[in-house]
């Protein structure tokens, strides 16, 4: 009764007492939550302890955490204050249950994902870890276009490969992840790698365009021109200084005070990498921004006088730097994963040779000697069957169409071959491709094909199979069907190209239904990368976590690992 009155009823005075005022609670008593918390774990098998799991499992696998983080003291303290009811498990927890639960879910939705892909082109790679024992990894991503025209790629496996990268084994490891991913050879339609011989001879008789990257095509072409001896002289001297401040705090310090001093940017000079142009550019471009600054500070030490660069190392990396700029450029615009490349390799290249590496009036004997030698190596880098690829991937291509055509009458007659032998194909897998993948990869007696059975007797497969009839009637003789492809191609090029910063799959979602076989042709080859980067990005992807620190990892969970970084969404 007294507790109830000094709560509700402050104001009433109790005999023999003084009028009660509300009282705070003691702050060193606990509140009845934090009793319950210390006290009361979360059952691990509830809902919230499960949810709780699967974002810790989540946070591992996206932020690329290793195993052993659930263990660390700092985790622990920030879990215990955010969630105090609840136990985090052990990293063998989830290393064994959680992320390979996670896997197998994920997993299962980029395959249904990739049930709607009528064409799909490929990507792959050869990469050997620098930790560890330096285990070798092949690579597979995947690119298509979805049913409503959007570009998808998944990354799909970052798989141990310990036998020697000879070209049989190569298509071999490649043939098992497609089997494995229920993927048919017939369903490629492009395979993007680097051009080593044996990428060459592994997909030769593949029932698709092979195509070399463009980057590593142009980083070919560079790197010989960087081997003249003059620029190379001039390089290397670069590269000495920069070894010469990054080796010495002094000079560090030193460089900082000259850039306040001289009021330069405050970038720190950047060290290449020799198998790589693009880092080479950027060291050059960082130490010609900072060059008062670095020749200050050799300057006022006789001792580092040796590193000061010549003033004709210091023109040929002007004329070097000036060469490559417009190049970097279009290497990263090519390496998107999001939008349209193959079709503007055409455009690009007719760019390189008849601009940037076309000789101008202001050239000096330098710069005309580096165009010439890039120009010879990256002519013949496509054989005739990627070329024809290339014209027709340009020409359907709202964005383009007939502008970058060598010839436009040869490029219109093999773009409406193609459509031709598109629509004319009486491939099922091409038609229906979601129904006979799951036809093909069904077990016999399967749940698959028993509801493939009982949907063809149904009323939706049976108008199915009557509209497929009348169809295939319909495109049954090819003079019909190149009829249909001629007046299509006619609507298409009376209509105006769109802006290069439109989106041409945009445009083909919106014309489709107009011109249904020409756009056949477009989703064929609007969905091909031209370069191998998304391979390499992979690699970067599992360099990262298979960190000097977790060199124990197995290949199995670095594959998981890889896979559930690039695809958690």
């Amino acid at each position: 009764m007294f507790s109830h009155i000094r709560e509700h009823h402050p104001s009433v005075k109790i005999k023999g007492q003084t009028t009660i005022a509300k009282t705070l609670p003691d702050p060193a008593q606990p509140t009845v939550t934090q009793s319950l918390a210390k006290g009361i774990k979360l059952d691990p098998t509830s809902k919230q302890a499960k949810e709780l799991n699967h974002a810790v499992a989540y946070f591992i696998a996206k932020d690329m955490m290793p195993f052993r983080v659930v263990e660390k003291p700092g985790f622990l303290h920030l879990m215990k204050k955010a969630v105090p009811m609840y136990k985090v498990p052990s990293k063998t927890y989830f290393s064994t249950n959680e992320i390979p639960r996670m896997y197998k879910e994920v997993r299962a939705s980029v395959e249904e994902q990739l049930k709607e892909a009528v064409w799909i082109s490929a990507t792959t790679d050869l990469w050997t870890s620098s930790s560890g024992g330096g285990e070798p990894f092949i690579s597979f991503t995947v690119h298509y276009l979805s049913s409503d025209w959007q570009l998808k790629c998944h990354c799909l496996e970052s798989h141990f490969f310990p036998e020697d990268h000879t070209s049989e084994n190569i298509s071999e490891m490649f043939e098992n992840m497609l089997q494995e991913w229920k993927i048919s050879k017939e369903s490629l339609c492009g395979i993007t790698t680097d051009n080593a011989t044996n990428m060459k001879k592994a997909f030769a008789e593949f029932p698709c365009v092979w195509l070399t990257c463009f980057g590593h095509n142009l980083n070919l072409a560079i790197s010989k021109a960087l081997k003249i001896q003059r620029v190379e002289s001039a390089v290397r001297a670069c590269r000495h200084l920069i070894q010469g401040f990054s080796r010495s705090w002094k000079r560090k310090r030193e460089f900082k005070k000259k850039q306040a001093d001289l009021e330069l940017p405050e970038h720190a000079l950047i060290h290449d990498v020799v198998t790589r142009w693009g880092s080479t550019y950027e060291m050059i471009s960082r130490f010609l921004e900072q060059q008062q600054a670095v020749c200050a500070v050799l300057a006022s030490d006789r001792s580092t006088w040796h590193f000061m660069p010549k003033d004709n190392d210091i023109a040929t990396l002007e004329n070097v730097n000036q060469l490559l700029r417009p190049l970097y450029d279009l290497t990263d615009a090519l390496a998107s994963e999001k939008r349209v490349t193959l079709s503007s390799l055409t455009p690009v290249l007719e760019h390189i040779g008849s601009e940037i590496l076309s000789e101008q009036a202001e050239d000096n004997l330098l710069i005309r000697q580096m165009k010439q030698v890039m120009r010879e190596d990256l002519q013949g880098r496509y054989t005739e069957q990627v070329e024809r690829v290339l014209q027709i991937s340009s020409f359907v291509d709202a964005r383009f169409k007939g502008s970058f055509c060598k010839n436009l009458d040869d490029t219109v007659k093999a773009c409406v071959e193609e459509a031709v032998n598109l629509a004319t194909a009486v491939s099922l897998d091409r038609e229906h491709p979601q129904a006979q993948r799951e036809e093909n990869w069904a077990e016999p007696g399967s749940s698959s094909t028993t509801n493939t059975k009982k949907k063809e007797k149904s009323l939706s497969g049976l108008l199915q199979r009557i509209t497929s009839s009348r169809q295939n009637k319909a495109t049954s003789g090819n003079e019909n069907v190149r009829d249909k492809v001629l007046s299509e191609m006619t609507m298409y090029k009376s209509l105006p190209t769109i802006s290069a910063d439109n989106n041409p799959l945009a445009w083909w979602k919106m014309h489709a239904d107009e011109m249904p076989l020409l756009a056949n042709v477009a989703r064929k080859y609007l969905c091909v990368p031209a370069t191998s980067v998304p391979s390499e990005r992979m690699f970067s992807t599992s360099g990262h976590i298979l960190s000097p620190q977790r060199s124990r990892l197995s290949p199995e969970n670095l594959n998981k690992l890889t896979f559930l970084h690039h695809n958690l969404t």
